[in-house]
Formats: C-alpha cells, sequence, structure tokens
C-alpha cells in the first residue's frame, strides 16, 4: 500500500456532488476536489456567434456559446426538465435550449428510464398535461410499468429508441413548436402501444382508473405482472373523444332468473346469457341479480301441554295393541 494520493477525473455539478461519485466508486477519503475549467470556444465559433447577432457571455464555453447558437430560435426549457435531466447527471450548459435538452436527455436515460420517459411523453401530448418531471410525477408509478412490460418486447424497444428526444415533444403535429421541430410518429410500434396502455390504465379524464380485484389484476397467478402490450396490435389506436361510443349497460342473466328486468328487455340484444353462472369468472360488468327470497321449510307439529302428550302417548299404543290383535287372528285362522 502506497501513501500517494489517486487523481480521478470526476465530472460533477459540485465538489459535494464529486465527493459524492468518488465514494460511489469505493474510494476512500480525504478527497481534494479542484475545479478544471471548461474548454474556451474557438474562433470559428465566436464567428458564428457575431454573425448570428449573439452577445457572448464573459468566461463562456465553448459549449455555452454552442448552445447559444442552437437556442436562438428555440423556447427555453421547462423547469420540471432541467431538474428531471440535472437527477440523472445528464450535463448540459445553462444557455440550452428545449429541443437540445429534450435530445440530450432521451439519449442519456437508462433503457428503463428511457421507456417511461416515452409513455410519460404520450401521456402529456394526449392529456395536455403540463407536468414535465417524470420522478415528480403523481402517476410515475404507471409509466413505470409500461417500462416493466416494455424490457420484455425487443421490436417495441427497437421502436422507441427510433425516436429522438424532440420527437417526444409532440406527436402528428408540431404546432405550438418553433419551426424547426419534427413531430414524434403516430404510426410506430411504440406510439400505438403506448397509446393503447394509456387508455387501459386512465380513463376519459386521463385519470387513472381504479384498481382492479387482485382475481382480475395484472398479476398472474405466479405472482408475475402480465403483459397486456401483448394483446395489443400494432394497428390499435387510441380512440379519439369525437369517435368513442357510450356503451349500454349489459345484464347477465342465469338459469335462476325468474323474470327479466326491462332494462334488460329494452337491451335485449345486448344480454349475455350464462349457463353457469357460479363458475363463471367475475366479469367486468354490472351484474344484476334479482332479490333472494325466503326458503320455507315443512312445519313440525309438537305438543304445547301434558294432557296433549299424553293423549298421543295413549293413542300411539292402542294402534300398536289394534295391530298385534289382527296378526294374532291372521294365524290362528290360517292354523285351524
Amino acid at each position: 500500500m502506497t501513501k500517494r494520493m489517486r487523481t480521478l477525473d470526476v465530472i460533477a455539478r459540485s465538489d459535494v456532488a464529486a465527493k459524492q461519485r468518488a465514494i460511489s466508486k469505493k474510494l476512500l477519503p480525504p478527497f481534494i476536489c479542484e475545479e478544471i475549467d471548461f474548454e474556451p470556444p474557438s474562433e470559428k465559433l465566436l464567428e458564428e456567434a457575431v454573425l448570428q447577432g449573439i452577445a457572448v457571455p464573459e468566461n463562456a464555453s465553448g459549449d455555452d456559446v454552442n448552445s447559444l447558437i442552437e437556442s436562438k430560435n428555440d423556447i427555453a426549457p421547462p423547469a420540471g426538465l432541467i431538474a428531471f435531466a440535472e437527477r440523472w447527471d445528464i450535463y448540459f450548459s445553462q444557455y440550452i435550449g428545449n429541443k437540445a435538452l429534450f435530445n440530450i436527455t432521451f439519449k442519456n436515460l437508462p433503457q428503463e428510464s428511457s421507456s417511461a420517459f416515452f409513455v410519460f411523453s404520450v401521456y402529456k401530448f394526449l392529456s395536455k398535461d403540463k407536468k414535465t418531471n417524470l420522478d415528480t410525477h403523481p402517476y410515475r408509478e404507471i409509466f413505470y410499468k409500461f417500462a416493466a412490460v416494455a424490457a420484455n418486447d425487443t421490436r417495441l424497444l427497437r421502436s422507441i429508441a427510433n425516436y429522438k428526444g424532440e420527437n417526444l415533444c409532440a406527436f402528428g403535429t408540431t404546432e405550438g413548436l418553433p419551426a424547426d421541430y419534427k413531430a414524434g410518429g403516430v404510426r410506430t410500434i411504440a406510439y400505438k402501444t403506448a397509446a393503447a396502455f394509456i387508455e387501459e390504465y386512465f380513463d376519459d379524464n386521463y385519470q387513472p382508473r381504479a384498481l382492479k380485484d387482485s382475481s382480475q389484476s395484472q398479476l398472474d397467478k405466479s405472482g408475475q405482472e402480465k403483459s397486456i402490450l401483448s394483446s395489443i396490435t400494432p394497428a390499435s389506436t387510441v380512440k379519439s373523444e369525437k369517435n368513442r361510443e357510450i356503451s349500454p349497460a349489459v345484464f347477465i342473466l342465469s338459469k335462476t332468473d325468474t323474470f327479466v328486468p326491462t332494462r334488460a328487455i329494452e337491451l335485449k340484444n345486448k344480454i349475455v346469457k350464462i349457463p353457469d353462472l357460479e363458475n363463471k369468472a367475475a366479469a367486468d360488468l354490472p351484474i344484476y341479480s334479482q332479490k333472494a327470497e325466503p326458503v320455507r321449510t315443512p312445519m313440525r307439529y309438537e305438543p304445547t301441554n301434558n294432557l296433549e302428550k299424553k293423549f298421543l302417548d295413549k293413542s300411539g299404543c292402542l294402534a300398536m295393541l289394534a295391530v298385534l290383535v289382527i296378526i294374532v287372528v291372521i294365524i290362528v285362522f290360517l292354523l285351524f
């Protein structure tokens, strides 16, 4: 073991973050952190900034100037996306534009978070949700359900990887965005699967649907999460609000029903008849059931006093004696 100190270049936003990164690499303190200056902008980059009419801040690095040039006609990134990128240790200039930050963030996320970020972006586009930080979103766990399922689908992962970060700002149209944005495709396996997943887990107001019973949940008998995406074909899409039909009530009838409710008669073409309702798995439909009638059991007469009991006992003995007399008479008649 030597007493010589080891020098390690660590990219971090502060000396505290640098020390934490060193500890995560199993290095032991004490640590001495020294800030390394960024590379200054090249002459060519400065000339480009002048031609674009951009004022270069004092002590700006090459990345700063490049970001200023790229973001000239762009919009500023939302604070939520900035916080999300920083949480994943994605490094960027403070002058970065919205499109560039989307690109660099989506490119550098690990696979699971990348899939979750994708379905999160589709959800934001459909629901007009303004929240931009996936990690602090109230429905984060639902988006990571999609990621867990997508991890086992090679075609889906490949389709997601074909998107750039800027494509996640809007899908099918770039209305409201700067002219040089490219909208994400809506005919891909990734988009159609994500849209179908959102329809499965969220209602028409994009609020999470109520949790289903454990027997009908996404967990199978072995406790593993089923892939709801396996039943979704690439051709399936989210229904538009204009084309969405209101489903009528459906009544389930069994053999034991003695009458049919009025509403069921009106919807006779929609009635589902199930011969053995008890052995049928519970369905996601309103089940009609008539009121149970009390079962009538035969009543047995019981004597109310001692006099009645004695009378019943005597009449029973007389009956037995009469039977014996008849039997004796028959035997004597047969012998003589």
